[in-house]
């Protein structure tokens, strides 16, 4: 009987001892193990989008928002293409500033995070020039700022940031790739904070993960 990993594809080996689950960090025993380490416990197994995000989130030291964002991603609840990508966005860059040090945040408001993001429906990139990726920066925006629909500068920061988002992945050209809009997302909202001089944090360069899905745009891709 053989098992692949389901982060990196790797055939999985026979394993006898306890190790910790790369997704959240709890340490149970292990039957089975990657050669390259990973594991996936039984509740990270069995979790749906929102659930895996917000155990990797809660409990990640991770200072790199692409790295939290391919963990994801590769999760097997996540589709090549789908709305669940609309969750991740705002968790991550906000996990990530956090463990960095740049801002200070309450864990709990992952949750408000992705409360705001299912609200996004499927496909709406085209049907109403919305990506629900890039509305995750404004969404990370508001949590960081506190911004309401009462603020000032607050608010204006959120809009802005929206919209510099979705000018940036406009320019990137279509047909639609969420692994892509998730990237293009999070580098944006990381330009903009550091512009605006809310933070100073290196952008670390990331290459995309999901190269073999059907519909990659291959070298038209900046990620690629």
């Amino acid at each position: 009987m053989k098992f692949q990993c389901p982060i990196c594809h790797e055939e999985l080996q026979e394993n006898n001892s306890k190790v910790a689950c790369t997704y959240c960090g709890e340490v149970e025993h292990a039957e089975w193990l990657c050669p390259n380490k990973h594991f996936v416990c039984e509740a990270c197994r069995l979790a749906e989008p929102e659930e895996i995000t917000l155990r990797v989130c809660n409990n990640t030291k991770s200072k790199d928002p692409f790295e939290l964002a391919n963990l994801i991603m590769h999760h097997p609840t996540f589709r090549e293409h789908g709305k669940e990508h609309h969750l991740i966005v705002a968790p991550v860059i906000i996990t990530a500033l956090k463990n960095a040090g740049q801002i200070t945040v309450d864990t709990r408001r992952n949750k408000i995070a992705i409360r705001r993001a299912k609200e996004m429906p499927y496909g709406i990139c085209g049907s109403r020039g919305d990506c629900g990726a890039a509305v995750g920066v404004g969404i990370a925006i508001s949590i960081i700022t506190r911004a309401t629909y009462l603020s000032n500068s607050e608010r204006s920061l959120t809009i802005e940031a929206t919209g510099r988002s979705l000018i940036d992945l406009a320019k990137r050209g279509g047909p639609r790739c969420c692994k892509e809009s998730v990237y293009s997302s999070i580098q944006s909202a990381l330009k903009f904070l550091n512009e605006k001089e809310m933070i100073h944090f290196s952008e670390p360069v990331w290459k995309c993960e999901f190269k073999d899905m059907e519909g990659c745009k291959k070298e038209d891709c900046n990620y690629y």
